[in-house]
């Protein structure tokens, strides 16, 4: 066991680990790459007030819905297949929203391209449980890092793109990394099909969905990752409003804020990985991330004009219940079927939640007129890690 465990993260696997880590950089830039160049989008495309709240909306719910279906396409083609599958739909969607004029060609392909990255969100974490079983937790920390790298850029980089060239270019050019992706993918489903082996058995055991539904430790962690999703949502559709209102910071200072936010991701997909994996209860990373938040969250609604930047990297630092979330799927599973079910339930439910974050402090800021709400409601989610906290503090295999 502790052979295979240090054995070479790449070793016998490269077309996997290229695989894997383009997909994971390909997998967010249709949800970022767009927002920072809407002017320049409008200029060509009519895009109403509806159209705006539809765009914004599509993401999380394009990621719970094919989260949820996923693990049914899987059971019937193989992980493989619908990967490659996803990242064809992902990356053509992306290149084809860019050539067209129409509003509603231009929100269907985008709601296209976001069913892609919802169903490759769902693969990633059992693929790594497949490939890569005696680097769990390495291969969590690679993917995890690209995910957040490949979110930050698209959207640091749209607007100078576009500046450069055009809008179209930025979109696409963005679209031809998941292309590139697929292509190790087409070259593990030729090197499997002349192999003796299949791999579709591996994931059709229908009991271990049943099993992994059922049981409180899912839920826990579906929560834990609801929680991430819906203070990210909700971060980056209202930090900056937030910031205007509350600190006066100009645009630009407040758009700096939300990048650094974002951008605290990264050191967060590295330590909250190794912090979760070397763990043997979760109590630690639950009350860190419902601690980091709560304080972030108290810091911008009582002292917004002191240090501003120290709780908004506080709130960022609360996206670890992403890290718990997709870490456990491998770690809480005994194998592919139970891999893929969980995946499928944290995802799907989870971006749900994440969708309904933002719309309640829409409804809660409008009602009001000012952002208390918004704070009380975010540490409201944040205390959810109670659940968690108590679910997740024995090692169980939900699919047991």
């Amino acid at each position: 066991m502790s052979q295979a465990a240090s054995a070479p993260l790449i070793r016998g696997r490269i077309l996997t680990f290229l695989g894997i880590g383009l997909a994971a950089l390909g997998l967010r830039s249709a949800a970022t790459a767009v927002s920072p160049i809407l002017l320049s989008i409008e200029k060509s495309i009519t895009l109403g007030a509806a159209d705006l709240t539809l765009l914004g909306m599509f993401a999380p719910l394009a990621f719970a819905i094919f989260g949820a279906l996923t693990p049914w396409g899987v059971r019937r083609l193989g992980l493989e297949t619908v990967m490659l599958i996803s990242l064809l739909v992902l990356g053509g969607a992306e290149i084809a929203r860019a050539m067209v004029s129409d509003p509603g060609q231009f929100l269907a392909l985008s709601f296209v391209s976001m069913a892609g990255t919802g169903a490759a969100n769902v693969l990633l974490p059992p693929m790594v449980k497949k490939y890569f079983g005696n680097r769990i937790p390495a291969m969590s920390m690679v993917y995890l890092f690209l995910a957040v790298v490949g979110s930050v850029i698209p959207a640091y980089l749209a607007s100078p793109i576009a500046n450069a060239t055009d809008w179209r270019v930025s979109i696409s050019a963005w679209g031809y990394i998941a292309i590139v992706a697929a292509l190790p993918w087409i070259a593990v489903l030729m090197k499997n099909r002349v192999s003796t082996s299949t791999e579709i058995p591996s994931v059709t055991d229908k009991g271990a969905a049943k099993r992994v539904w059922r049981s409180p430790a899912s839920w826990a962690i579906t929560i834990s990752f609801g929680i991430a999703a819906a203070n990210c949502y909700i971060m980056w559709q209202w930090l900056p409003t937030i910031l205007q209102e509350r600190s006066n910071l100009d645009e630009a200072t407040s758009g700096l804020m939300l990048a650094i936010y974002t951008a605290v991701a990264l050191p967060n997909s590295i330590l909250g990985t190794m912090l979760v994996a070397r763990a043997k209860s979760m109590t630690g990373p639950v009350i860190y991330g419902m601690s980091v938040l709560v304080i972030g969250a108290l810091g911008l609604w009582f002292l917004p004009t002191i240090a501003p930047l120290l709780w908004v990297i506080l709130s960022g630092m609360g996206v670890i219940f992403f890290t718990i979330g997709l870490v456990l799927i491998n770690l809480r599973t005994s194998s592919q079927s139970g891999a893929v079910a969980l995946s499928g339930m944290v995802q799907g439910v989870g971006y749900l939640i994440g969708a309904v974050g933002p719309l309640l402090v829409g409804v809660a800021h409008g009602i009001s007129g000012n952002s208390d709400a918004d704070f009380a409601i975010i540490i409201a989610s944040a205390l959810v890690g109670v659940f968690p906290l108590v679910a997740l503090r024995k090692k169980v295999m939900v699919d047991a």
